[in-house]
């Protein structure tokens, strides 16, 4: 049997138990400071190399049956997550997270899912269940218990809050706006939104209120508070946000039209959950205003891409308003991209996740024990290297 498919044992559950209750506590308390903008000689920063997606992992070494039985998917995580904490003392707080890609919500609507070897699921690109506005009328709320992967995940939540002393997370968000480009695609959607616009303010409205009924069901199959979440894709939020989304789209929109269509759908969910927060990729600066606009926005997750310039401009201007999260990929030189970013922006209000190369290895021998060891090495290297700079920043 291979190390990520077997079960950790008592004596590896006992450790790691405690490994876990000890950084919750360091973490909870440091989480705290971020979300009152307090100021601290060191923001919370993670260096994190063990992920629940596909996505950058080995294919040769991913097991087969992830998407097919929770007791892997389980064990997985727990291995990896178990291996993470005993070697970096950072601020990633580990949970688990029943993963079926970004299209939970979309597959309840009726977008096509496919399962490509060693992927993560993704829709069928060629075919789009809303194919005309007239379509728009006929949409309905999902239900959990039947539509799509939504009974799917249901049961992977049950399994994971019964079998394993780890924190149970909502599975992966996308937000209104995400879901809304799914079910058509990006050219129709925007055409919509000019040909028309109250077709288009309809779909928001019936994604936006699926939304808030699937989520509320997972959060009652977990047994957490509405205004409450474990993390927002690995950075721990507790008490401090309710709910997180994807609003990767963003960044393609121009203020007027994500002022109009996308604004009080966003509010609408944050506010039903108590606030929280927002994720995209890349660059939305312009957005400033709506996000300051954005009832109960408490906090973005923000992978820059590495342009720190955008992301440092974005903080001034949010300043002590909203919580930042600067979250980026492996960059090619870390100590030029570590430099960069904390001489940059200021502390209060900010955490730093660096995922380190998030490759995992899965068979003994050769092979896995090269893998293992360079994830090792590097993310160690990557630590020390964060830790350095906050040293002497």
């Amino acid at each position: 049997m291979s190390w990520t498919t077997e079960a950790l044992s008592e004596k590896e559950r006992e450790e790691f138990k405690g490994l876990f209750e000890k950084r919750l506590s360091k973490v909870k308390a440091k989480t705290a400071d971020v979300f009152t903008f307090k100021a601290v000689e060191e923001p919370p920063h993670i260096v994190n190399s063990a992920l629940y997606w596909v996505f950058g992992l080995d294919p040769d070494t991913f097991p087969e049956t992830y998407f097919d039985d929770p007791a892997v998917m389980t064990t997985f995580q727990e291995r990896t997550y178990y291996d993470q904490v005993k070697e970096i003392d950072d601020d990633f707080v580990p949970y688990l997270v029943p993963w079926f890609g970004t299209i939970v919500a979309a597959s309840a609507f009726g977008c096509d899912i496919k399962y490509h070897p060693k992927q993560d699921p993704a829709a069928d690109p060629r075919y789009y269940p809303v194919k005309t506005p007239e379509d728009i009328k006929k949409l309905q709320v999902p239900d959990p218990e039947k539509d799509g992967l939504m009974p799917k995940v249901l049961d992977y939540l049950k399994y994971m809050l019964e079998n394993s002393f780890l924190p149970v997370g909502i599975t992966d968000f996308q937000g209104p706006l995400t879901t809304a480009n799914q079910l058509m695609g990006y050219d129709k959607l925007i055409y919509l939104m000019f040909d028309h616009p109250n077709l288009m303010h309809a779909l928001m409205d019936v994604v936006t209120e699926s939304l808030i009924v699937w989520i509320k069901r997972q959060k009652e199959v977990i047994g957490e508070p509405l205004d409450w979440c474990i993390s927002d894709q690995q950075v721990y939020t507790g008490e401090h946000a309710g709910i997180w989304f994807s609003d990767d789209d963003a960044v393609l929109m121009s203020e007027k039209t994500y002022r109009e269509f996308v604004v009080p759908y966003n509010s609408r969910i944050l506010k039903e959950f108590g606030g929280g927060c927002v994720h995209y990729c890349g660059n939305a600066t312009h957005h400033a205003e709506n996000f300051l606009n954005t009832e109960g926005l408490l906090a973005l997750n923000i992978y820059n891409l590495y342009n720190i310039p955008a992301f440092a401009e974005l903080k001034q201007k949010v300043k002590d308003r909203i919580v930042l999260f600067a979250c980026d990929f492996t960059p090619v030189d870390y100590d030029s991209y570590f430099a960069e970013l904390l001489s940059s922006v200021s502390y209060e209000g900010l955490v730093i996740d660096s995922q380190y190369s998030p490759v995992v290895g899965l068979l003994k021998g050769g092979k896995y024990n090269a893998i293992h060891r360079d994830l090792k090495s590097g993310r160690q290297a990557v630590y020390d290297n964060l830790k350095q700079h906050l040293s002497h920043s």
